[in-house]
């Protein structure tokens, strides 16, 4: 758990302080396009303000079932639920710029969410829909100002979320039950990052990533049929978000670009790029007669996974305006996505990972500055799971049946920040600083579920969207010289 905190940690500041450029003016070409910058104040990011927008999260929950009275597992093997959606956003706030190049300050916001996903008392054969409706933050936020109209900066406090009750149904034929879960609340602590730039006066544009951890809760499935079991429910939620912010002390002048030399050409150019990140994945999930096709347990669930992965890749990038580059890529990732496989009939399940995943696109960019650049992009992506050994859930012990690996195909769309980054003169030139965002989806895939005692047992459909976050280290072979 500390492992994963500190990699957490570390994620989160690079998403501000890797959008940091240390490079000197000297460092910077003649004939780059450069920013008209008006005067600056040193408070000029000072004062409160107000924010709203919207956003995409996902949740991965680690569940178990108990029996009520005895407090023993009835199914003992933890499992991964998932669930996914849109959600808005309000918030107020406060900031103290402290030095030219520095920001800090206070927050709290509300998120309108309807992130939508699976609870599950496996015992009887019983699911229901739950969501995320809710969820509200406090925390503060710390910055460093890439130029005088754009900051970078990481955040963190504590965090809260309202789930809903759900309304369980058999899920071999999504026959109501009569029993449900309660509605509840869980609270934790969020780590996050993001950048923040000025449109016009008083108002910004703020893209922001999260990670939150909240705690373990339990819950009851009751009614007609009585007392089922406990529920043991324990989410972590990812987001990102795009949001307006409104400055009650009007900032700066807005920015103007000035026409730069005939020739900038400190973008175009190949390169190569390493990192690491965090991510979450969520499959729909269904199970099949092997040999007739038909659904055994025909109620779609939402299975969860989440982790860490190491990317490198390679690209090229053409300046094409003062202001904007568009460029090709290709990228390959290895991860350790983990998450739960299951046959809700025979009571089995098992570990899957993503372990890899690849991909080719293209990004378009803008320039606020002519050391950053932030980006769209999108493309063609594959990835790889694993295949699972599956245990029984009352008692966890190994059997013979396994599923097998499997690799499927999909599309992504994405978006991050690049900067100039020479870590105070120790990297040399060329070096820059990416923080990026993605979101996958992928093509349902047919997972055989065999044993060598038993031979074909059923087949799982599994489709998965992944969500990931990303800090890298980018070389560019023309960088500014």
């Amino acid at each position: 758990m500390r492992a994963k905190l500190v990699g957490t940690l570390l994620l989160a500041t690079s998403l501000c302080f890797g959008a940091a450029p240390i490079a000197s003016a000297a460092d910077m070409p003649a004939k780059a396009p450069v920013l008209k910058a008006p005067a600056t104040v040193a408070t000029s990011w000072t004062g409160f303000y107000v924010n709203g927008g919207i956003g995409y999260g996902m949740w991965a929950a680690d569940t178990t079932t108990v029996n009520p009275i005895t407090g023993a597992c009835r199914l003992c093997t933890t499992q991964v639920q998932g669930g996914k959606g849109w959600l808005a956003k309000i918030g107020v706030g406060y900031d103290y710029q402290f030095s030219p190049k520095f920001v800090a300050g206070v927050f709290g916001d509300f998120d309108i969410s309807s992130l939508k996903g699976t609870i599950q008392d496996q015992d009887p054969f019983f699911a229901g829909e739950i969501k995320q409706t809710s969820a509200w933050a406090l925390g503060a936020r710390a910055g460093w100002l890439v130029t005088p109209e754009t900051l970078t900066y990481v955040n963190g406090g504590y965090a809260g979320a309202r789930f809903s009750g759900a309304n369980l149904v058999s899920t071999f034929d999504g026959t109501g039950s009569g029993n449900s879960t309660p509605a509840f609340t869980a609270n934790g602590w969020f780590i996050g990052g993001g950048a923040e730039s000025m449109l016009a006066p008083n108002w910004y544009w703020r893209n922001e990533y999260r990670l939150a951890n909240y705690g373990s809760k339990t819950l009851s499935d009751t009614g007609a049929l009585g007392t089922g079991s406990s529920i043991t429910f324990k989410p972590t939620v990812q987001t990102v978000t795009t949001q307006l912010v409104y400055k009650f002390n009007g900032g700066l002048a807005a920015p103007v670009y000035q026409t730069p030399a005939p020739v900038a050409t400190n973008w175009t150019g190949f390169y190569v790029n390493a990192g690491y990140g965090y991510g979450i994945w969520n499959a729909d999930t269904t199970i099949l007669d092997p040999a007739t096709g038909l659904c055994i347990l025909c109620v779609t669930q939402v299975q969860g996974g989440k982790g860490y992965l190491g990317v490198i890749g390679v690209g090229y990038d053409r300046q094409f305006a003062p202001a904007w580059v568009y460029g090709v890529f290709a990228d390959f990732d290895i991860s350790s996505l983990k998450g739960t496989i299951q046959d809700q009939g025979p009571y089995l399940a098992g570990d899957i990972k993503q372990t890899s995943a690849w991909a080719v696109g293209a990004r378009l960019g803008w320039l606020p500055s002519a050391q950053t650049m932030t980006y769209a992009n999108g493309g063609y992506t594959r990835a790889r799971f694993s295949g699972a050994t599956m245990v029984p859930e009352v008692v966890g012990f190994p059997t013979d049946a396994t599923t097998s690996g499997f690799t499927t195909s999909g599309w992504f769309l994405g978006g991050g920040v690049e900067t100039t980054f020479d870590f105070f003169g120790m990297l040399g030139k060329g070096w820059f600083w990416r923080n990026e965002y993605r979101y996958a989806r992928y093509a349902s895939r047919t997972v055989a579920e065999t044993s060598p005692t038993f031979g074909p047992i059923s087949d799982i459909t599994f489709k998965p969207t992944v969500q990931t976050v990303t800090s890298q280290l980018v070389f560019k072979f023309n960088g500014p010289r």
